[in-house]
């Protein structure tokens, strides 16, 4: 494989995920159906997750696109799931916002002393899209 068709798998399958993953990430007890949550915080779960339905759909739709500039779709392909991870990742400048660890901590896998919550993992998905942009962009003139 290469270089281009391995940044374009990576930007699709992070797209895919952003599609898919609110609804596997949220969709129990600890977000949805958590009977701790008001039904206010449930709207904004739900707000968050059709949000990120929407994104990476949305990205994959530009990623697979064969009309218009090939350049133009792959920066768009790759930024819509971006906005969803720089979201996800400024959350936690909010006051009183805190992970998915604050809450259940024996969900949160760790590497030493950090905790692999949402924080960490949006740094990675926007490293990943970097990546993958990098990557697919060789062919392409800019």
């Amino acid at each position: 494989m290469n270089k281009d068709q391995t940044g374009r798998t990576l930007l699709q399958t992070i797209a895919a995920f952003t599609t898919v993953g609110g609804f596997l990430m949220d969709w129990n007890k600890t977000h949805l159906f958590n009977p701790a949550w008001t039904p206010h915080a449930k709207f904004h779960d739900g707000m968050t997750i059709l949000l990120g339905t929407l994104l990476g759909s949305g990205g994959l739709y530009f990623l697979q696109r064969k009309k218009g500039e090939a350049a133009q779709n792959l920066r768009t392909g790759a930024l819509l799931p971006a906005f969803f991870y720089a979201a996800q990742a400024g959350a936690f400048a909010f006051p009183g916002a805190k992970g998915l660890d604050a809450e259940f901590p024996e969900k949160i896998p760790s590497v030493g002393k950090l905790r692999l919550n949402e924080g960490p993992f949006s740094l990675a998905m926007l490293a990943g899209l970097g990546m993958g942009y990098w990557l697919a962009r060789t062919h392409l003139p800019f």
